[in-house]
Parts: structure tokens; sequence; C-alpha cells
């Protein structure tokens, strides 16, 4: 099976990017979370999906709408390199979390209670563990129903192929050259 350097390196790409989404995310809930704790305590609630501070819905709520909107951006232009639609790109993106926020809701609260006995590292784990799951269904959104069809299509990409193909042709003269020596 032969493979595909340009999707390996896609699918790097795309890694590096949800690494820095996932960076963005963990830092912008922890900062928002420090400055919505100094203006409201833990007994104004949220109940979505499960009963929790709104300090913390607050902050999990913006913190995954910035990850997703610079994941979403980057990986458009640079990995995918999709020139299609873009209003209708972003809400094919948040159709994917129409149903995973729910889950990423429950999931967390989930695994964290299961694992209480480890206390902060049942947090830790379910974090971790939501976003791997995150990181692969959501790649496998962004290749087969967002960017569908138009993978390679944006600027960044025809210029690339302009490049690759003027390299062939070049390849191919100066194959042509050194053919035309040997028969002189």
């Amino acid at each position: 099976m032969k493979i595909n350097k340009k999707e390996v390196w896609r699918a790097v790409k795309y890694t590096l990017f949800a690494i820095s989404a996932g960076v963005i995310q963990i830092v912008s809930s922890l900062a928002l979370k420090a400055i919505l704790n100094t203006c409201m305590d833990d007994s104004q609630t949220v109940t979505f999906i499960n009963v929790m501070p709104a300090s913390t819905f607050i902050a999990e709520t913006v913190a995954l709408a910035l990850s997703i909107i610079w994941n979403f951006t980057f990986n458009r232009k640079f990995t995918f390199k999709a020139a299609n639609n873009v209003p209708l790109a972003m809400f094919l993106a948040f159709l994917f979390y129409v149903p995973f926020y729910p889950f990423q809701t429950w999931y967390i609260a989930f695994v964290e209670a299961k694992l209480s006995a480890i206390g902060f590292w049942g947090f830790v784990i379910a974090q971790g563990t939501v976003m791997i799951i995150n990181f692969v269904l959501e790649f496998l959104w962004q290749q087969f129903v967002v960017f569908r069809g138009k993978v390679d299509t944006n600027d960044l990409a025809q210029k690339q192929k302009e490049q690759e193909r003027l390299k062939a042709e070049a390849a191919a003269s100066q194959a042509d050259d050194g053919n035309a020596d040997k028969s002189e």
C-alpha cells in the first residue's frame, strides 16, 4: 500500500492546528473562569445536560467557540485549502457541535464523577479523552462533509499546483537535454 505524502502532511497540519486550538480552548477557559469567579459565585448554576456553575458553563462555551473559529479558519485555508462558500462551510462545521457539545458536556461530567477518587486528575483525564474523541471525529467531519469536493481548491493550492507543474516541466526539459547530449 502506497502512502500518500500529501495526505500524511495534511493530517500533520490538522494535528498541529488542533493542538493549537486545544491550547486556545484551555487557556481562554481558565482565564474566563478566573475572571468570572471574581464577579459570580458557584451558587449561580446552569442546567445543560448537567447542573454546573454558571461561570463554568460560560467559560467553557466561549472557549469552545474560540477554538472552533480558530481551528476552522486555519484548517480551511492551510490544511484542506478549500475555496468553498465560507458561510456554508462554517454552518456545516457548526453542525458537528450540535450533537458533540452536549455529548462533551455529559462525557466530562460522567468521567470526572467516575474518577472522583483521583480528584483533579479525573477532570484532566475527562478533558484529554474528550479532546481526542473530538480530534478524530472533527477531522472526519471536515474531510468528508465540510470540505468534501473542495479540498485543494483555494488560491494557495492553485499556486502550489502551478509550482509543481513548472518543476515537472523543468525536470522533463533537463531530461530531454541530457538525452540529446548523449545522442550527439
